[in-house]
């Protein structure tokens, strides 16, 4: 793909037209695009500072009862005058691409209004988590279930120190790790696994604020996410909903790996 080419994609991208194949197309020439990533950055940075600034407003009653009013008239008139329908259909016609115009922006800043930063995160793990599934050989960089390996390798390509812990006991092995690209900074992923099904967990550093495990879905895939202060963490896979709280919180409550074990290596 061309940076041209990549460039014509980015706003379909960001309201999430292009579909699966396509996003993920997008999103290989993302990785090797500087310019395209930052374009893509500079306008999701964009949108969401006038999702924070713009209110969103419905249209009261008084301008629905007057909108029916007018098309009623203007109705009305067409059937009266046969001679002048020609105009009477050009009056209609202005009058429904008005309603068009006021139905389209009315939606746009519902959409832009409700559309939260979580939700835009939301969709990048998604996308992130079905780019690495479906390329098996993207799904991990390093391929290992020792976390004395993986912790090492991923904290010498990040610019903080990757919480790793050994799940293994509750039958959630390690399978390795990789870096990815989220939110518009570089973020380490892990990858557990449940039987025959992978369970990533994505994480890079949080502002300060303890937030509580929250889940959602996307098109079918579980999420979990939450935030220890230090650390942020996003986890997904296409076990149940509840599996994958399971997963959090039994990740939460497991010791961390000390620094003095990840020297050893």
């Amino acid at each position: 793909m061309t940076c041209t080419a990549g460039q014509a994609l980015l706003d379909p991208f960001i309201d999430g037209e292009l579909g699966i194949e396509r996003s993920l197309d997008f999103e290989r020439h993302l990785q090797g695009c500087p310019s395209c990533a930052a374009e893509l950055a500079r306008r999701r940075t964009l949108g969401a500072s006038l999702r924070s600034k713009l209110g969103h407003y419905s249209a009261p009653p008084e301008l629905h009862r007057a909108l029916r009013k007018e098309l009623a008239r203007a109705e009305a008139a067409s059937v009266v005058a046969a001679s002048a329908r020609p105009q009477a259909q050009r009056a209609w016609m202005r009058m429904a691409a008005s309603l068009i115009l006021v139905a389209g922006v009315s939606s746009a800043l519902t959409f832009y209004g409700l559309q939260s930063r979580g939700d835009i995160v939301a969709d990048e793990v998604f996308a992130s988590y079905v780019r690495g599934v479906q390329s098996g050989d993207r799904l991990v960089d390093v391929l290992s279930t020792d976390r004395h390996k993986v912790k090492p390798w991923l904290d010498a390509r990040l610019d903080f120190a990757v919480t790793v812990k050994d799940l293994s006991s509750d039958g959630l092995p390690l399978t390795g790790g990789r870096v990815d690209y989220i939110d518009g900074h570089s973020v380490a992923a892990l990858v557990y696994r449940s039987g025959q099904h992978a369970i990533t967990l994505f994480m890079w550093p949080g502002g300060g604020q303890i937030s509580p495990v929250a889940t959602g879905a996307r098109r079918g895939d579980s999420l979990a996410w939450w935030s220890d202060g230090a650390m942020t963490y996003w986890a997904i896979s296409d076990l149940e909903a509840q599996e994958v709280t399971d997963f959090a919180k039994r990740f939460q409550a497991a010791a961390p790996m000390t620094s003095a074990l990840s020297s050893e290596e």
